[in-house]
């Protein structure tokens, strides 16, 4: 298995169960072609249905593969016609290359990569898309990572823009990322999407992939794109357990709890936050240790710099305990904000600028290009919001919402790591004010609807800043919020302007 290819083969039963779900593959498509066939299961479960297709195509990269591909067409009945081509799909044009050799209703079908480009230019691996901004990202978002895709995606929108005409069924398994990701390019550039369906996999049975993994079903024709995608929690499933959908422009999880709160997604009157992002761990975050009081970083080193740069710390996984039980952690800011230079701290902290130096080793190695041409020892998410005494946060990585309402720790603002995002309040009464209002049940109704908890992060910035504070505050019942802040009710509007 090559891992620069994503090579994941699907077993036998699940090719029998995906096309069992497509149903009578013979009668409804005569042509099918599979766009990255690997040793042939999705050909051989093909070939071997009672009513087979006429015609099957299968494109292969690598050669092993390809030619036990191969072999597998070669057993193929007289009626079907089944060829493999050993070649890169993206070499390939699909409306010229294929050479059907006759016509009729087209169904793509198979498994292919699931693989990021960013993990194939770090193996330096040469089986890439040709580069090209698909998706018109602006420069910054390139390099802070929403550049960054599955192969399977540019398979997928090489697939819609090249067979278009075609008007063919495309049913493919992927990360369900990959398929929200096609559902809404294909919105956003207006392709041929006239229906869609996910059904659920489960990918750890059957590749031991810890990822949330799906049959995605597109048609492509007029008369889209669909406002809805029903979505089934298996290949055998009747009914569809929920639908997600398109609302206000914009792809949401589940429409049915969307409309219910559909009055409250607009703009938030304040600005989210996300938290401290330094990349540089074992020496940047610190624990306090019980008995003597001192830090050390992650190494076991004990760490002795001027106190004025070190805050206490919040990852996100620490949100949900009690205060009391949340570990004692703390992290180093060498910055007040994006891009100021560093070089004071050799004067304003030597301790501190001895052992940042005696540790560039640790940040010379950190990747991401958005520390390139920023000052030695550089961080992002740091401006003077983050030095606000109170803060609302969230976790980004919680399935279940909740907001909590963060003060400072020994007179010190608490900072939050990367995985939270936050609002900055200037009083522990604004605080107050702003988690409740954002735990009320249309709020975290609000989350629900949009969120999806299969994600990596299904909280995200975007989506927090959707609610509408205000207009959840018109709306809400003076029980929803806690009793000190329900009393003073008549207040709360003109606070929340006031915040504004």
């Amino acid at each position: 298995m090559r891992r620069d290819l994503g090579d994941f083969q699907t077993p036998p039963a699940l090719v029998a169960a995906v096309l069992d779900r497509l149903g009578p593959i013979g009668v409804r498509w005569p042509r099918v072609l599979e766009p990255a066939c690997g040793r042939g299961h999705f050909l051989e479960g093909l070939i071997g249905r009672g009513a087979p297709p006429r015609e099957v195509r299968g494109v292969e990269i690598q050669h092993g593969h390809a030619e036990a591909a191969r072999a597998v067409a070669l057993g193929a009945p007289p009626s079907v016609h089944a060829e493999v081509m050993r070649a890169s799909l993206f070499d390939l044009d699909l409306r010229r290359d294929l050479r059907w050799s006759g016509r009729g209703p087209l169904l793509v079908v198979g498994n292919p990569p699931w693989v990021t480009n960013a993990e194939l230019g770090a193996l330096d691996s040469e089986n890439l898309p040709h580069k090209r901004n698909l998706k018109k990202l602006r420069g910054i978002d390139a390099r802070t990572g929403a550049s960054n895709f599955d192969i399977a995606e540019a398979i997928w929108l090489k697939l819609i823009d090249e067979l278009a005409d075609e008007e063919p069924t495309i049913a493919l398994l992927c990360k369900t990322s990959v398929a929200r990701s096609v559902l809404e390019f294909a919105r956003r550039a207006t392709l041929p999407v006239a229906r869609a369906a996910l059904f659920r996999i489960d990918a750890a049975r059957w590749f031991r992939a810890a990822v949330d993994a799906c049959l995605f079903c597109v048609t492509l024709g007029p008369g889209g794109p669909p406002e809805g995608v029903p979505v089934f929690d298996d290949l055998g499933a009747s009914a569809p357990s929920s639908e997600m959908g398109f609302a206000a422009g914009r792809l949401v999880a589940d429409l049915d709890g969307y409309r219910a709160v559909a009055f409250a997604d607009g703009r938030c009157p304040l600005t989210w936050r996300q938290g401290l992002k330094h990349d540089a761990a074992s020496v940047m975050e610190l624990i306090r240790e019980g008995a003597s009081g001192s830090l050390r970083n992650k190494r076991g080193e004990v760490v002795d710099v001027e106190p004025d740069f070190v805050y206490p710390l919040l990852k996100g996984a620490d949100l949900p305990r009690p205060p009391s039980e949340r570990p004692s952690r703390f992290v180093i800011v060498t910055q007040r904000r994006i891009g100021l230079d560093t070089g004071p701290i050799e004067h304003l902290a030597p301790r501190l600028w001895r052992y940042l130096h005696a540790h560039a080793a640790e940040f010379s190695k950190r990747k991401s290009s958005i520390y390139r041409g920023q000052p030695s020892f550089a961080m992002f998410g740091v401006g003077p919001y983050s030095f606000a005494p109170y803060k609302v946060a969230i976790s980004g990585l919680h399935k279940a919402p909740k907001f909590h309402a963060i003060g400072p720790v020994e007179g010190r603002p608490v900072m939050l790591d990367d995985t939270c995002y936050f609002v900055a309040c200037s009083s522990p009464e604004r605080a107050a004010l702003v988690s409740a209002l954002l735990n009320t049940p249309v709020a975290l109704g609000m989350i629900r609807a949009l969120a999806f908890r299969e994600a990596k992060r299904p909280i995200t910035k975007a989506i927090l800043q959707r609610i509408d504070l205000e207009a959840i505050a018109a709306r809400a019942n003076r029980s929803d919020l806690p009793g000190d802040l329900g009393t003073c009710w008549s207040d709360i509007r003109s606070q929340l302007a006031m915040m504004t």
